[in-house]
């Protein structure tokens, strides 16, 4: 059940049975040439559906802008300081808990570290405000410990097999034929201010190889293991 579509009724009645709230988070960034600006928005939002359908959750309109480091002067990665996304997740989250809403799933599409953790500290603070339980993920700390074979001269990474492999599950029509083989250029600890040199291809991984099918077993392979961490952290009782 997707809230923005619900009326106001609709919605207080569904707050009764105690649901689990999924609310999707993403980022428009750059990914290569070969992926959509909002490649981090379509898979968790699909993610997200499915578990809301298969755990009788309600689905939370998709926050769709994030903080962005390495990618932030790349061409059409739009985002927002740290700062902006704790206090926006932070608002929202409240005005959830002022709605009823006692359990609710925050899964990020897009993984930055910052990003991340401004999401983690919104929640943490909510959780000293207020009774919500709260979980909060990137589906691909799931994702990345799918067992395909790794090139160790190019890892897995942004934009790469995996994240093509998904988005070819879900949005297929956005995906271009042509794709690159992109690597990391480790910096060795340093910081730069030019962070987007590390990726020249603009994405990490063998995108080439990348197909629809395996995007399917890697998507029902992190809805499994999210349906069991969710059915286990929110148990009655827990």
């Amino acid at each position: 059940m997707r809230i923005e579509e619900m009326t106001s009724k609709e919605f207080a009645d569904a707050v009764k049975r105690d649901p689990i709230v999924f609310l999707p988070m993403g980022a428009i960034e750059a990914h290569g040439i070969h992926l959509p600006l909002a490649t981090d928005c379509y898979q968790p939002e699909a993610l997200c559906e499915k578990l809301a359908d298969e755990l009788d959750g309600l689905l939370a309109a998709p926050i769709r802008y994030g903080h962005h480091s390495s990618t932030r002067n790349m061409p059409g990665t739009i985002g927002v300081e740290s700062e902006t996304l704790k206090a926006l997740v932070m608002d929202i989250l409240l005005s959830f808990s002022r709605n009823g809403i006692s359990k609710l799933v925050v899964v990020s599409g897009h993984a930055g570290t910052i990003h991340m953790s401004a999401i983690k500290d919104a929640a943490e603070e909510v959780v000293r405000l207020t009774d919500m339980k709260l979980m909060v993920l990137s589906d691909y700390d799931i994702a990345y410990k799918f067992p395909i074979e790794r090139d160790p001269e190019c890892p897995d990474g942004h934009g790469g097999l995996i994240e093509t492999s998904r988005v070819l599950a879900v949005r297929p029509d956005l995906v271009k034929s042509k794709r690159a083989k992109g690597k990391f250029k480790d910096p060795k600890f340093m910081i730069t201010a030019d962070p987007e040199r590390l990726y020249p291809q603009g994405m990490v991984g063998d995108a080439p190889k990348a197909t629809a099918e395996l995007g399917k077993e890697i998507d029902f392979y992190i809805f499994e293991h999210m349906v069991d961490l969710v059915r286990a952290n929110f148990r009655k009782g827990k």
